[in-house]
């Protein structure tokens, strides 16, 4: 292991420092030291960069439209992606580490790799903020998950599998495609929970354009289609045998309305 050698190399140099033979070796000693201190920064900073870079080379060089969101940060990584390759195939090409690291200007150049992707990764995630805060509910989604979607908005039916991840009650949407009901893009007539129960809006959604914004209006559709269902289930509450309205009525539906019941019938006992 390359940071084990090091170490022990650089505590054999320690001890020879302290020796009273050591302005013997002086020159050789600090040359050693310089040496191995180089070694050390440069392998580290490889190291960091190499992190990020696989982070960001998984976003940027697996996603086409992040390109167009980040076009200068894109470029930039390119610009490192290059440079940072260059580096690792001459350093996989010479196995001996004091040659391989004692390229002048090498730490400088991994410096500023780091440097770059420190500065993307920034922008990167001042970019998903912006879209957290149009839609809030993309707080409970990875970033991983959100370049995903952001990067699927034309593809409604590729973003179906994270709605679950975005509302807890939905799993997917009721999604009706182009022509089926003369409209030109896909729209959203409903939802469907994770144990099978449907529920459908006052009006369809019009599913195109930017994903944070289809979904602010899917959101809103949901709170207007629930406030009417539950307005006919109070209604029924009361007027059904509760066989019928416990078949006819979606489990959350029921829960509220029989929490409201209890509520006002307690409130008139009292």
């Amino acid at each position: 292991d390359l940071f084990q050698l090091l170490e022990d190399d650089s505590v054999a140099l320690s001890t020879m420092k302290a020796s009273k033979y050591y302005n013997s070796f002086k020159e050789k000693i600090d040359f050693w030291e310089g040496t191995l201190s180089t070694i050390s920064e440069i392998v580290d900073m490889i190291l960091t960069v190499q992190r990020k870079w696989m982070y960001l080379e998984s976003i940027f060089m697996a996603a086409g439209d992040i390109s167009k969101q980040l076009p200068e940060e894109y470029t930039l990584f390119v610009q490192v992606n290059d440079g940072f390759k260059s580096v690792m195939g001459r350093v996989f090409g010479d196995p001996n580490a004091q040659s391989a690291c004692g390229v002048p200007g090498m730490l400088d150049e991994v410096t500023d790799f780091d440097n770059k992707l420190e500065k993307i990764q920034k922008s990167l995630d001042q970019y998903l903020e912006t879209k957290r805060v149009l839609f809030p509910r993309f707080y409970f989604v990875s970033d991983d998950d959100l370049l995903e979607i952001l990067g699927q908005s034309k593809e409604p039916q590729l973003v179906q599998k994270h709605i679950k991840k975005c509302f807890e009650g939905i799993k997917t949407l009721i999604l009706v495609p182009p022509g089926k009901l003369m409209n030109r893009t896909y729209e959203a007539s409903g939802g469907t929970s994770p144990d099978g129960e449907t529920m459908s809006f006052v009006q369809n959604v019009v599913v195109d354009g930017a994903v944070e914004l289809w979904l602010v209006a899917v959101e809103a559709a949901m709170k207007l289609g629930l406030q009417k269902l539950l307005a006919g289930c109070i209604q029924e509450y009361k007027g059904k045998k509760k066989e019928n309205w416990v078949k006819a009525w979606q489990g959350g539906l029921l829960i509220t309305t029989g929490a409201i019941g209890w509520t006002s019938d307690c409130s008139k006992a009292l």
